[in-house]
């Protein structure tokens, strides 16, 4: 093909493409074209979308259809931590003390459980493990109290930090360690981390129970989580534990109207936690409760906490005198022993040393119901008043503070030296007590009663135990008691406790030293 036929051919070509495009654009229809969306994924081969089924019947328009992989993913389960083991009740309770001092609420409730901490304890619980103003005691942090069957009853001590030892944590922080406290820069602190304390009124100290078991002799375990009732504030004061005013004269306490450990200082709140009764504590709180009041001194708490009906007021300050006398405190270390223990009766050791010798004396408790309060309906300290016997070398004077009156009742007894009218030094501690117990009610009266032994003429022995129970009666006004509230009476030789003579006709002298008396009835 020669130059010129080839540009004939070429340019027959282009003609006929140009009136193909003209006459496709005159004639021709626009034709919609199906396009994919960018965001769903391709469509694959046989499936809806390709111009059959659903898209097809829709104008040819894809219907973008669910893909099972676009499903969001069903979360996974968490699985539950496993719960740490200890393998020794001091290591359990030292997991809670360390909670305590990194004011870890959660992390102590979990270590103790849902079932140990009931509803009533736990909105004070947590106020208490939340508060900056307490830390545990960096000398002494547990100790254990009570053993029982079934279980072990630790406390955690809490004292009173300084302002420097306590500052609040910051949100999302815990509180510094004691260690590291000490330093922290007091000025720093906001106010709400400095307790609010005079010296008139230190803040008491506090302590938690945990009662741990150890169901397979393997690993320990909380059963309960308990806190003490409340004698914050009571001692030497008319006051009843929340701080109200005590009964009017006359009106006995209603036995176990005994709060929760600072439910006074809350009592104001309007969110104030609730305030245990005894009726919410079990028997060995409620034990450790009467024995602190007891070497306390506290006379109005400990009666709170007896049954009226089975245990005498005498019987409470004879306890208290004894114990003052030998100058007992309760064991640091496991100071409770539970010899017995059922639904309605327990029986409880205290247990007691003073710097020279131990001993105890024994609560036994009852209960009508599971929901009315344990009380001490039982008071026997025959141990220690024979530790006091053997102990005070007492050269002819009997040391029993308390005997048991043959018409019903005990009285509390003062001994004298033979033809002496003389309030010995160890009478006069004992009337200190009296007088602290008298001056919380000017109401009360005391009943004295002077005696004598038989050596002597019934007029002499007559004047003789007049004077003894008006040397008693000075000694109660010079301990501040009101002479209204005191009444004397001398019976001489006419009421004698044990025989002056023995059945030979002997002398006695130990029978006549424990006639040689002035016996003290509380009219209460």
């Amino acid at each position: 093909m020669t130059k010129t036929q080839g540009i004939v051919f070429f340019g027959i070509i282009l003609l006929g493409l140009g009136v193909s495009l003209v006459t496709l654009n005159r004639c021709g229809k626009p034709v919609e074209v199906a396009t994919a969306d960018p965001a769903s994924p391709e469509s694959k081969p046989g499936e809806k979308g390709e111009g059959k089924g659903d898209a097809a019947k829709d104008g040819g328009k894809a219907m973008p259809q669910p893909d099972a992989e676009s499903k969001p993913a069903a979360p996974e389960a968490t699985p539950k931590p496993t719960p740490a083991t200890f393998s020794s009740p001091e290591a359990l309770v030292g997991a809670l003390v360390e909670k305590v001092r990194a004011r870890d609420v959660a992390g102590f409730l979990e270590i103790a459980g849902d079932e140990a901490v009931s509803p009533v304890v736990k909105p004070r619980l947590e106020e208490w493990l939340k508060d900056p103003a307490y830390a545990p005691d960096p000398e002494r942090p547990i100790s254990e109290l009570a053993k029982s069957a079934d279980s072990v009853r630790w406390a955690i001590h809490l004292k009173p930090a300084a302002a420097a030892n306590a500052p609040a944590p910051s949100p999302g922080s815990t509180a510094a360690s004691e260690g590291s406290a000490s330093t922290t820069n007091p000025a720093s602190q906001p106010p709400s981390a400095t307790p609010a304390t005079t010296a008139a009124a230190k803040p008491a100290e506090r302590e938690i129970f945990a009662d741990v078991a150890s169901p397979d002799e393997k690993s320990w375990e909380v059963k309960r989580i308990s806190l003490p009732l409340d004698f914050t504030g009571t001692a030497g004061g008319a006051t009843t534990p929340s701080g109200a005013p005590m009964p009017a004269p006359g009106t006995p306490g209603k036995p176990g109207n005994v709060t929760a450990p600072g439910a006074g200082a809350a009592a104001g709140s309007p969110n104030a936690p609730p305030a245990l009764g005894a009726g919410q504590s079990d028997a060995i709180t409620v034990a450790h409760a009467f024995s602190q009041a007891i070497m306390d001194k506290n006379f109005e708490l400990a009666r709170q906490l007896t049954d009226r009906e089975t245990v005498t007021d005498e019987r409470v300050a004879a306890l208290m005198i004894a114990l003052e006398e030998g100058g007992f405190r309760l064991r640091e270390d496991k100071p409770l022993v539970v010899t017995l223990s059922r639904d309605d009766l327990t029986w409880v050791l205290s247990r007691i040393d003073s710097a020279t010798t131990s001993s105890e004396f024994a609560l036994e408790m009852a209960r009508v119901g599971k929901e009315d309060p344990w009380l001490i309906n039982g008071l026997t300290f025959s141990k220690l008043l024979a530790a006091l016997a053997e102990s005070a070398g007492a050269g002819g004077v009997a040391y029993a503070p308390i005997v048991t009156d043959p018409q019903g009742g005990d009285s509390l007894v003062l001994y004298f030296d033979f033809d002496d009218t003389g309030v010995t030094s160890r009478s006069d501690r004992q009337l200190r007590i009296v007088a602290q117990i008298l001056a919380r009610d000017a109401s009360r009266k005391i009943h004295i009663n002077g005696h004598a032994d038989a050596l002597g003429t019934d007029d002499y022995n007559a004047a003789l135990s007049d004077k003894r129970s008006r040397a008693v009666r000075e000694a109660l006004i010079q301990h501040g008691v009101s002479p209204d509230q005191i009444v004397t009476k001398g019976f001489g030789e006419a009421m004698p406790r044990r025989p002056n003579f023995n059945p030979d006709g002997t002398d006695n002298p130990g029978g006549r030293s424990q006639n040689r008396r002035a016996e003290v009835y509380l009219d209460f």
